[in-house]
């Protein structure tokens, strides 16, 4: 019996810690799922993130674009934490799939223009930061 408790044991750590990408750390804390890629010289929102991320740190790495379905399997985030990247290009739709959204913040970046309509979805968006970029008008 111990034995397959030990193998079950090692499978439910495997599967937990295989469900976060590489470069970042993924833990369990009162019943929210944080994904930590802060400051991992990350290029792209990664893939492979634990679809019940709650909180996603994805500050101070070198994302240039947030793309069209970057988010699609982790909609149940409520923090977004996108500062001190070099976001230039927000795709249209990238955001509106975040309908639990209430925190986030794309400050210190590039950006020129953006798609205000994906905000439409955001019903539950509390905060929005965005000092510090290239906007034109609001």
């Amino acid at each position: 019996m111990f034995p397959l408790r030990a193998l079950w044991l090692v499978w439910a750590l495997l599967g937990v810690a295989g469900s976060c990408p590489e470069p970042c750390a993924c833990v369990d804390k009162y019943a929210h799922q944080f994904a930590d890629c802060a400051y991992k010289e990350l290029r792209e929102v990664p893939e492979g993130l634990p679809a019940n991320v709650t909180t996603l740190s994805l500050s101070a790495n070198k994302i240039t674009v947030l793309r069209r379905g970057a988010f699609a399997d982790v909609t149940q985030v409520t923090s977004l934490w996108l500062a001190h990247n070099e976001v230039r290009t927000v795709e249209p739709g990238a955001l509106a799939v975040l309908s639990q959204l209430k925190n986030l913040d794309l400050s210190h970046n590039f950006i020129s223009s953006f798609p205000w309509s994906d905000l439409r979805n955001l019903s539950a968006l509390q905060l929005l930061k965005m000092n510090h970029n290239r906007l034109g008008s609001l």
